[in-house]
């Protein structure tokens, strides 16, 4: 038998602690691979919008392929902690360092062969799902399928090395040990957990600030720094020692503790959060991460439209403005050129101010004649002497909290009591409509201004159109006596770009998310043998196998769900910055957010618990 065939027979014996690694390895070489074929789509070469998602894939792509590197060597040292005794007996057998590289780099690259190929086939199946997945949470048309010669070779390429590099880096992992400990593996005898009390209070305290941070502190970029870096130093010390500590008191309950199976599930429990201390930090933060980036999608995908507005292109010209006519001509003469069969509509309308509970909020007086003549869809019962109807805009405030009831105008002696508030008409900006006689009264104190909509089909489309139009129009701002707002240009900044993102943001948290519950699968099948050791010793002193099954359950409840707990925690808070920031609902999409990652938690969890109680139950039998 030769090094190759040995490498093969290693990698069938220990199929089962191989599985977990090959299958995460095919899952992060399939993300990888779809993302490149996203990139290298013949559609997108052309066109600034798809020259951004293009960017924005490519930025992903390698931050996942940095992510799976750290993800790789992680898994690979668990796997060979279960293989130290292996690796002891090879040692005193007179293997050589050199042929254990040999062996290793096989078993390696034969098990990333195999994750590269089956993740491109994955990949090339859920590629259509992919596709039309950000189709629809970008809006773009969806993408064809077509052969992506250069993302199998990309991700071929950059897999290979990074199997290759593994392979090679592994014996640093052996050698840094003795051959009697390797022999020994791990039954090191273990002292028990002494968490520190200042430690923990630091923890509980270090939570405490972040959290409260988040509801009272105003929010910028260096609240923001602060917030995180008190927060995850506050989860470490959570972990390592503050859950430590509340285990401990829990032992100090002596009728709760020695109760049932709580004895042998607590005092296995301790020592177990202690070990992987570390391992529920990571796992705890990159699932809020990945909760997190999830539901910020869902609350811009829930909240951000434009298209309820009137007019694709706004134009609001004020008293002083001398450029009305030419930029009117400039703008017909770009939909012109650009084929577009637009219509237009102009009314007089008055732009002020009123005083609001953040100081000057701007606003446009509209007449009742003038909103029935241009919105003819809009729905508005006579309305008597200074009594308006408020309209707010794509921008504007979330809720009729933000809404005075009486609107004292600036510059004018009219007070305006607000009947009701309604969606939007227009994006340029907020509206206030009021009959003809009040409109008349206030153009007594106030100037006009001119208000020039355009109407045209397939606007989404004229992005690329309506950035040029707009540097041609503004200029060198020395001088502006207008507002110019075309729904294309808004579409893209508030609904495109954060979808993009977002959207980007949310395969890179499944990757990171499945990455922290394989973590947890290959700890968990780490310490099997001592388990199953520990379990044989129990069940000869009577421990039943119902009574095994429940101290189990119980402690892999623990140790998959309260990272998970901590990780939902953690992503309520965030969702709270992120409702103070975007002035968005975000209950209901957070809630959503986290039930779906729960349940797909808790199917891991069942799938992890079945696998794990056939090999201890098999030991008991035995």
């Amino acid at each position: 038998m030769n090094f190759y065939q040995l490498a093969i027979k290693n990698v069938t014996r220990n199929l089962r602690s191989y599985l977990a690694f090959y299958l995460s390895s095919s899952f992060a070489v399939m993300i990888f691979y779809i993302f490149a074929m996203f990139i290298f789509h013949p559609a997108l070469e052309e066109g600034f919008i798809n020259n951004v998602a293009r960017k924005g894939m490519t930025v992903a792509e390698w931050v996942i392929f940095v992510f799976s590197i750290l993800f790789v060597l992680y898994s690979v040292s668990a796997f060979l902690h279960t293989r130290k005794r292996e690796f002891g007996i090879m040692t005193i057998s007179g293997t050589s360092p050199k042929q254990m590289r040999l062996l290793l780099t096989a078993e390696i690259m034969f098990i990333g062969l195999a994750s590269i190929v089956t993740g491109i086939a994955g990949g090339t199946i859920l590629a259509k799902m992919f596709y039309a997945a950000g189709g629809y949470i970008l809006e773009m048309e969806t993408l064809r399928l077509y052969f992506p010669w250069k993302a199998i070779g990309i991700t071929t390429g950059v897999f290979l090395l990074l199997f290759f590099i593994i392979s090679q880096c592994i014996l640093f992992f052996i050698n840094s040990e003795t051959t009697v400990a390797l022999l020994k593996g791990s039954k090191i005898p273990k002292k028990e957990p002494k968490p520190s009390f200042l430690l923990s209070l630091l923890a509980f305290i270090l939570l405490g600030i972040g959290y409260g941070m988040v509801l009272k502190a105003e929010i910028n970029m260096s609240t923001a720094v602060i917030i995180f870096i008190v927060i995850v130093i506050g989860t470490y010390f959570f972990f390592s020692q503050l859950s430590i500590w509340l285990l401990k008191l829990m032992k100090k309950n002596r009728r709760f503790y020695l109760k049932g199976y709580h004895l042998l599930s607590i005092s296995d429990l301790t020592y177990r959060v202690k070990d992987n201390a570390r391992l529920f930090f990571i796992v705890s933060i990159v699932s809020a991460v990945a909760f997190t980036a999830t539901g910020v999608l869902a609350v811009f995908k829930s909240n951000m439209t434009v298209e309820n507005t009137e007019y694709e292109i706004e134009y609001l010209s004020l008293p002083e403005n001398t450029t009305e006519s030419d930029h009117i001509r400039l703008i017909e003469d770009s939909l012109s050129e650009s084929g577009y069969d637009y219509t237009t509509q102009t009314f007089e309308t008055i732009d002020t101010r009123y005083k609001s509970a953040e100081g000057l909020t701007p606003v446009l007086i509209l007449s009742q004649e003038g909103l029935l003549k241009s919105f003819p869809h809009v729905e508005v019962e006579p309305l008597e002497d200074n009594v308006g109807i408020y309209f707010l805009d794509n921008r504007g405030s979330r809720s009729n909290a933000d809404i005075p009831r009486f609107i004292k105008l600036v510059d004018s002696p009219n007070t305006i009591k607000v009947k009701r508030i309604e969606d939007s008409i227009l994006s340029v900006s907020t509206a206030l409509v009021v009959n003809d006689q009040t409109f008349e009264k206030i153009k007594k104190t106030l100037k006009t201004s001119t208000f020039h909509g355009f109407k045209y089909k397939n606007w989404k489309d004229s992005t690329e159109k309506i950035r040029v139009l707009e540097s041609q129009i503004f200029g060198d701002y020395s001088h502006v006596d207008f507002y110019f707002l075309a729904k294309a240009n808004v579409y893209f900044q508030t609904v495109q770009i954060p979808s993009l993102s977002l959207f980007i943001g949310l395969f890179v948290a499944i990757v990171f998310f499945f990455a922290a519950g394989s973590f947890l699968y290959f700890r968990l099948f780490t310490d099997l043998e001592e388990e199953r050791e520990k379990y044989k010793a129990l069940a000869k002193i009577g421990l039943t196998e119902k009574e095994m099954k429940r101290s189990a359950t119980w402690q892999l409840g623990i140790l998959f769900f309260l990272p998970f707990i901590v990780a939902a925690a953690h992503t309520a808070f965030a969702m709270k910055v992120v409702e103070r920031e975007v002035l968005f609902d975000i209950f209901t999409p957070t809630i959503i957010t986290i039930i779906g990652f729960l349940l797909l938690q808790t199917l891991f969890f069942i799938i992890v618990r079945i696998s794990y109680f056939k090999k201890l139950t098999a030991s008991i039998n035995d």
